[in-house]
């Protein structure tokens, strides 16, 4: 062997045990601009491919719709781009779904058992006077969405969830969020049939539980109530989950580990400034109450998923004030405490948030999240990287 080719076997060997950070933007905005852009979420499909979907500005309309906010106005839609197995660019974004004349939002994304692709996401009927509280979910279903361009959806229908009776004990956490509905309010929120069934937002990844069905995390805009809801016929029909009884919680995110037990962490208003957790044995019908993590919080979106080897790891924006900041968090024992932390982003004054994350079967990470809301930025890291942050 050559003295050359010895030292590319020496740097191939070196780059195999390097710890993994590669990036990019998944659309130049200074190239093409897509007006608001925001709230993405990624997931790894059958054949290896990524596609990621996000919330933009689509052509304004004309009077008498409204375009005065750029993530509530009517033109809103939902885009999305490819990024295909080996390659290391993303596809030009495409359009995924698009309600005219209402502001579509929040989308997210999962892959079921059988390898169908699911979006949902939230249709803002009442912009500007009442925006989120007057959301309503719609879902995509495709079975032909590896190829090049939007997938090809071949059933949509709504998802209008029926709360159940509220317990009570339902409280702001703590006595302290600077959410101050009682349970009263809750009651009469449980009665209108519009306030009650409109105003559910989703956020974070559905997740796949272990016998098959779906689970879709969802906060009400309406009451700030949390509550998960549950398909096991393939979205024909859907049941909710009890509340998670806490106020004062916005955009779940959802996780089940290898026994079935489930936590649910929150975005939240707390005075504390601290993500939120609630705990499930029963497969998610019932929930504790929230309590406070030891991970910082400005309010904001954050992520969790269990790893292929157990561990958990959270995404979210570590700080009680600002974007600025965003960071990967490992926990080795379900949360209870949070060994690694890393700094994916740090620039005071920009914005990086509303994080998305999945794992592919080589157990690196896939990452994207709102660069300053102009543009969705890519990461692709794995453990080792995070680990080296302490």
């Amino acid at each position: 062997m050559t003295a050359l080719a010895m030292m590319g076997c020496l740097l191939m060997a070196a780059d195999a045990g390097k710890p993994l950070f590669d990036s990019a933007l998944i659309f130049d905005p200074a190239q093409e601009s897509h007006g608001h852009v925001h709230a993405s979420c990624v997931v790894l499909c059958p054949n290896g491919d990524l596609l990621a979907a996000w919330y933009e500005n689509g052509p304004r309309l004309p009077e008498p719709h409204f375009s005065g906010e750029q993530d509530k106005s009517d033109d809103v839609r939902i885009a999305g781009s490819r990024k295909t197995a080996g390659s290391s660019h993303w596809e030009k974004p495409f359009i995924m779904a698009d309600t005219f004349g209402v502001s579509d939002n929040n989308p997210c994304m999962v892959v079921d058992r059988d390898g169908r692709l699911w979006l949902f996401h939230a249709t803002l009927l009442g912009v500007p006077k009442v925006a989120w509280g007057s959301a309503l979910i719609q879902f995509h279903v495709s079975s032909d969405y590896m190829k090049a361009g939007p997938p090809q959806w071949e059933r949509s229908s709504i998802l209008a969830p029926h709360p159940l009776p509220v317990s009570s004990d339902t409280a702001p956490a703590d006595g302290k969020t600077r959410t101050e509905k009682r349970p009263g309010l809750l009651q009469n929120w449980f009665a209108d049939p519009y306030k009650s069934r409109l105003g559910w937002m989703p956020r974070a990844h559905p997740i796949i539980l272990h016998d098959g069905a779906i689970l879709l995390p969802l906060a009400n805009e309406n009451a700030m109530a949390a509550a998960m809801a549950f398909s096991r016929d393939g979205g024909l029909s859907w049941n909710l989950s009890q509340l998670v009884p806490t106020l004062g919680l916005e955009q779940p995110t959802v996780v089940e580990y290898p026994d079935g037990a489930m936590t649910a962490f929150f975005r939240n208003e707390h005075l504390k400034r601290r993500i939120l957790r609630s705990d499930s044995t029963d497969g998610g019908q019932t929930w504790s109450a929230a309590v406070l993590t030891e991970l910082p919080h400005p309010g904001a979106g954050i992520e969790a998923i269990v790893l292929k080897n157990g561990n958990l790891a959270m995404i979210y924006n570590d700080s009680t004030k600002n974007r600025d900041s965003l960071a990967i968090s490992l926990s080795e024992d379900r949360g209870a405490s949070w060994r690694w932390t890393r700094r994916i982003e740090n620039e005071p004054g920009q914005r990086f948030d509303y994080p998305s994350i999945a794992q592919s079967a080589d157990e690196t990470l896939h990452v994207t999240y709102s660069l300053n809301t102009q543009t969705i930025k890519y990461v692709h890291l794995d453990e080792a990287w995070i680990r080296r942050g302490n």
